[in-house]
């Protein structure tokens, strides 16, 4: 019983150790602070506007450097007071207000086209110009208001900076325990192939939409790193976290790279269910050790293996080194060199798993850093602010031109219709406005649903909540937890935080004044009214459709892969260290491979008669990251192997896959240069490059034994280039189709 205790106990503390519950914890706190430091009763809308002004500051608090969290946080501070004032100020002038409220919608929201911090700018100022004028019947108090939210803003730049220091590693430590339980869920992925009868279609599908959310996570705590560069080098946890990230990304490398015919291997085992089970065993505990070590980081507990991989390993080779000599199978026939592959994979991984253990066991010396950080900018593209930036977007062309004009247009249309409807709260329905309408079609569309939904549910709980419970205090605890997992599930599941956060506005106003459930009609109204305009302006007002640039998208997908078949070629030809420019060109092709799968997801969300080239584009996506991960299975074996010079059979295979790419290309209009050499030269050359091979080795002054290592090595990458050729010439072939 005490050790079921323990497990949920510690269930408790995975679930709450994230960066969301404690960035929820964050707000909820400052905005206590502020209502009830302003609090009295004579005024209570002084204590709901320092609330506010708290609680606009949210958004835009993201993890970067102290520096750029101040100035995030004190210009949020300055303008949500400032536009409230002039807006509430203005109000009784219709045509002045509507006139300066459509400007600073459509300049708030225009902003998004500067990445990731200007897009939660555009998120807070728009929320703040939505929620400016609550006060507009009381004009002569727009000053006084201001002034509280500026307060609370304060407030919460101060709690903000307290949280900083007080565990000022623990943002990236989540993000990187945060990243291994996506890498040990790719791993479990892995595992399941090995199963009797797996869905491969399904599994290689999780695998391609999980990569996306990996890379993501990689380039967010690139990004800290980056910025966070002098402090990281002084901390022993942050120095963890650089050698981590390294440790991951080779990790995943391996994962990707190295691929086998689970079928055909089981195939080869027959009866023989011990060595399949040793597979499935061993890749499953890669899985279970990363995930027993991402928990270790959450609980800030001392880190201990739960498996001895190596031994695992050691008695599964012999096992299979057994059943390979009584195949009596020769050291370099293909059975043998796929067993050979396997036992490389799983040894390599044990190494990469060991080397991120011993980050997390020992403290990490300084010197283990250098260089590391000069390589580390180069992956990592700042944002750039520039004016001409602004200017190149002002027209019908830009995404996000289209979304401010299509943001603007629909704000007005429900400020007019609230007043129009004389609505008791009409800043309700330009809250859902702001919350649903996103650039793309597919995220409006669910977060429509999502927010009616909410807010109903959570309407509904609060008005029961009210009726059979009458105590104050325990109405505010209530209230308080429902507005900390409201603010905790926003960023997990969208529908579950809308129907906390409804329920604690529900709360907040029946603790307050009698007839809740009149508030709650008012705001299911709002929210309808929100949500049918979001959902309409998405569809009709200059909807950018995800078929208009997936064809952009597809082309720097393949242009990197290109790009990255290059830097292959390179190091096997140089034998040299591998290059920045390598790694570079690896992140990049996996990143656009990423960028593809997601843009077919938006694409799928959207009306079927917009799904243009779908079945095509999904084909050339799953193509195109198989031969992304065959490139870097190549480039895996350069690196561990002491690989031969650069033959021609090489040179022809690697000609031959670049060639098919360029017509790929070609075919969905991109300008290249038409591709040197003929189809029916390359395929004449393949068909024979086993024998340029052995005709080359064979003239070598070399023992037998040499001979036979060259020639397996040749084996095994022209085998794995062969499947390029084959995989290049099927995504050639699909992007003719595309119209």
């Amino acid at each position: 019983m005490f050790t079921k205790y323990l497990n949920v106990s510690k269930e408790i503390l995975y679930k709450t150790g994230n960066n969301q519950f404690y960035n929820a914890i964050k707000i909820t706190f400052c905005a206590l602070v502020s209502f009830l430091f302003f609090y009295h009763n004579e005024n209570v809308a002084f204590a709901f506007s320092a609330t506010l002004g708290a609680m606009l500051c949210a958004p835009i608090d993201i993890s970067s450097n102290l520096k750029h969290k101040i100035i995030a946080l004190v210009s949020t501070s300055v303008l949500i007071p400032a536009i409230s004032i002039l807006l509430t100020s203005i109000y009784d002038v219709f045509w002045l207000f509507f006139a300066v409220f459509n400007i600073l919608v459509f300049f708030s929201a225009i902003i998004f086209l500067y990445g990731q911090r200007a897009s939660l700018m555009s998120f807070t100022l728009l929320l703040g110009i939505s929620l400016s004028f609550i006060h507009h019947s009381t004009p002569s108090d727009a000053l006084a208001n201001g002034i509280h939210m500026f307060y609370g803003g304060m407030i919460y730049l101060f709690i903000s900076i307290v949280f900083y220091f007080l565990m000022p590693s623990r943002y990236i430590n989540m993000e990187i325990a945060n990243c291994m339980d996506l890498v040990a869920q790719y791993l479990k992925l892995r595992s399941l192939l090995w199963a009797e009868n797996p869905d491969v279609e399904s599994i290689k599908r999780q695998q391609l939409e999980l990569q996306i959310t990996i890379n993501e996570s990689f380039d967010k705590i690139r990004e800290y790193l980056v910025f966070n560069k002098v402090r990281t080098i002084n901390s022993n946890s942050s120095r963890k976290s650089l050698i981590a990230l390294t440790s991951l990304v080779e990790i995943m490398e391996l994962a990707i790279s190295i691929t086998f015919n689970n079928r055909e291997i089981k195939a080869k085992f027959g009866k023989n269910t011990e060595i399949l089970l040793g597979f499935k065993n061993l890749t499953h505990d890669f899985y279970e050790t990363i995930l027993h070590l991402s928990n270790t980081i959450k609980l800030h507990a001392k880190y201990h293996s739960p498996y001895s991989l190596t031994n695992q390993y050691k008695v599964l080779e012999d096992k299979i080194k057994a059943f390979c000599e009584l195949q009596n199978w020769e050291p370099y026939s293909e059975n043998q060199i796929a067993f050979n592959n396997i036992l490389f994979y799983m040894d390599k991984q044990i190494e990469k798993i060991k080397g991120l253990e011993r980050v997390y066991k020992e403290r990490v010396n300084a010197d283990e850093l250098r260089g590391k950080y000069k390589d580390l900018e180069k992956f990592f593209t700042p944002e750039h602010y520039t004016f001409e930036t602004l200017v190149e977007n002002l027209n019908f062309k830009s995404a996000y031109f289209r979304y401010a004009i299509r943001m603007t247009v629909a704000m007005a249309a429900g400020l007019l219709i609230g007043r129009w409807i004389d609505l008791k709260n009409e800043y309700w329905i330009l809250l859902t406005i702001v919350v649903i309408l996103r650039p793309g079609y597919g995220l409006t569309k669910a977060r429509t649903k999502n927010r009616v939904i909410g807010t109903i549910i959570g309407g509904i709980i609060g008005i029961i909540i009210l009726n059979f419970i009458t105590d104050t205090v325990t109405l505010s605890f209530i209230t308080v937890s429902a507005m900390l997992l409201g603010y905790w599930y926003s960023s997990i599941d969208y529908r579950v935080g809308v129907t906390f956060i409804t329920l604690y506005i529900i709360l907040v106003y029946g603790i307050l004044n009698a007839g809740a459930e009149i508030s709650l009609l008012f705001r299911i109204i709002d929210t309808l009214i929100g949500a049918l305009i979001a959902f309409l302006a998405a569809n009709y007002l200059w909807p950018f459709w995800e078929f208009k640039s997936i064809k952009d998208i597809l082309e720097k997908s393949i242009s990197s892969t290109i790009a990255y078949i290059y830097e292959v070629k390179q190091l096997y030809i140089n034998k040299a260290e591998v290059t920045v420019a390598y790694k570079i060109a690896r992140k990049d092709a996996f990143v656009a491979v990423g960028n593809l799968m997601a843009s077919y997801q938006r694409l799928v969300q959207e009306p079927r008669n917009k799904q243009q080239n779908r079945a095509e584009l999904y084909e050339i996506a799953v193509l195109n990251q198989t031969l992304v991960a065959a490139t870097a299975g190549v480039g895996t074996f350069i690196q561990s192997h002491k690989t031969t010079e650069a033959s021609k059979a090489f040179e022809i295979v690697v000609n031959n896959i670049v060639h098919n790419l360029d017509l790929s290309l070609i075919h969905v209009g991109a300008n290249v240069e038409h591709p040197v050499g003929s189809e029916a030269d390359f395929k004449a050359n393949i068909s024979r490059l086993k024998d340029i091979r052995k005709e080359e080795v064979d003239v070598q002054p070399i023992s037998e034994q040499e001979k036979i290592v060259k020639i397996e090595e040749s084996q095994l990458i022209i085998d794995q280039l062969i499947w390029m050729v084959n995989l290049s010439e099927q995504i050639e072939k699909k992007a003719r189709d595309i119209k």
